[in-house]
């Protein structure tokens, strides 16, 4: 993908929460460096230090983060078209607590973090975007934690179709189980369920 397609697709991204003029999106790609990750590669390490952010291109992204006994559990996932970055750790100047790895093969342009910072202090639309990305990320965990306490898996699974799109198709079922805390066996039922419904 060329730089240009690439400041479009960011600039798509960064209209929904401030007022970047195209030219210093411009600008901003041309510090990044593109990546290809194969599905399984890890863009972001448990106890990585050196934070970096990513605008996903193309592909899915898994973040995920290990329990007390050592179970792989799914936080989230970052979809086409969407930055990412191990954010709470990085945030706090602390070695990443969430990894991230490619579900598919994924084409990443990547940022040293320290360059994000530098924008969000020497203009106001960046420091809009910062301020209002933080507000969306909080607002999305929040209705995350709170669709574990106040529905069900089958409500959990619909919210979740209708947000990734025909995206969600392309993620592993152990991957989707977990993130819907469910064990993968009883999301094969869910969804021969609701795909036995009529239309």
């Amino acid at each position: 993908m060329s730089h240009s397609e690439t400041s479009q697709q960011i600039a798509a991204y960064l209209c929904r929460f401030a007022n970047v003029r195209l030219a210093q999106i411009e600008a901003f790609v041309a510090r990044g460096r593109p990546r290809l990750l194969e599905a399984g590669e890890s863009f972001c390490q448990l106890g990585q230090d050196r934070h970096e952010v990513a605008f996903i291109e193309e592909g899915i992204v898994r973040y995920f983060a290990l329990t007390s006994d050592g179970t792989d559990s799914t936080k989230d996932f970052g979809l086409q078209g969407s930055f990412t970055l191990s954010f709470g750790s990085a945030a706090l100047g602390r070695p990443a607590e969430v990894a991230i790895e490619a579900v598919v093969r994924s084409r990443l342009m990547v940022w040293p973090y320290q360059i994000l910072l530098d924008l969000y202090d020497t203009d106001i639309e960046w420091q809009k975007v910062g301020r209002r990305v933080a507000e969306f990320l909080y607002v999305r965990k929040e209705q995350r934690e709170l669709s574990f306490l106040q529905q069900d898996a089958e409500t959990r699974y619909r919210t979740m179709l209708a947000q990734f799109g025909t995206q969600a198709h392309a993620i592993p079922q152990y991957y989707l189980a977990s993130y819907l805390g469910i064990q993968p066996q009883s999301l094969s039922r869910l969804k021969r369920r609701i795909a036995d419904e009529p239309r």
